[in-house]
């Protein structure tokens, strides 16, 4: 059942849940869904008083996510537009021709299209060309940073390209790693830090203060990146 508290001027909507256990536990989700599942026995004040006090912690686990998410704005795939390319703008040109190519020439993202008209059409080239630039660099990204990881725990991590529409990367326990093709579009350095962060979440699995540690250890200036990732792609 949806439910809300009020913590400052700010409105929390969770979804409750009861089941047989002993304790509260509270769960953020990327897309900043809360899910609180109770004891049975437990009355709603009690719970609107436990997810009170930890409201400031479901707080920044939203803007965590939040910052994770691709803001890049609607593109109507016509010429004179700008799309990005490794932190770099790029002016858009699409030519009528009776071949289909995407190159990159003098500042410009040249598209040859057999129909100027079809938008969709050549949204997908474009799209076509960031996954191969993105499988490219990503990969070779990966590759020289994935030795930080020194565990023999997963004998083979693995790397995953993928659109995604909520986050920049993420990890599971089985050692695979997905990053957004959206990357391609974000400065080198930044690419290196969505990278090097889902690298440290090999060895930790969580947001915990081992985690913190190892990534200050492999990428000391994180904190600013993430900040200019946040902010450029917006």
């Amino acid at each position: 059942m949806k439910q809300s508290i009020k913590y400052g001027t700010t409105i929390i909507e969770y979804n409750l849940e009861y089941s047989d256990r002993k304790t509260l536990g509270i769960k953020v989700h990327p897309d900043s869904r809360v899910d609180v599942i109770a004891p049975i026995d437990s009355t709603n004040n009690k719970i609107k008083e436990k997810v009170k006090s930890k409201a400031h912690w479901i707080l920044k686990q939203q803007d965590y996510f939040i910052s994770f998410r691709p803001l890049t704005p609607p593109r109507k795939y016509i010429s004179g537009e700008t799309h990005l390319y490794l932190g770099k703008q790029y002016r858009l040109k699409i030519k009528q021709s009776r071949e289909e190519s995407v190159k990159l020439i003098d500042g410009n993202i040249i598209i040859e299209t057999v129909n100027k008209s079809n938008k969709e059409k050549i949204k997908k080239q474009l799209n076509h060309w960031y996954e191969s630039k993105a499988k490219k660099h990503l990969n070779e990204i990966f590759n020289k940073w994935i030795s930080i990881y020194p565990s023999k725990k997963l004998k083979n991590p693995t790397l995953e390209l993928q659109w995604m529409k909520k986050r920049w990367g993420s990890c599971d326990q089985n050692g695979k790693i997905k990053l957004n093709v959206e990357l391609i579009k974000a400065p080198k350095t930044c690419v290196v830090y969505v990278i090097v962060h889902e690298i440290c979440h090999l060895t930790y699995l969580n947001h915990s203060k081992d985690f913190y540690k190892l990534l200050d250890k492999n990428f000391p200036n994180w904190r600013k990146v993430k900040t200019r990732l946040e902010y450029f792609m917006a």
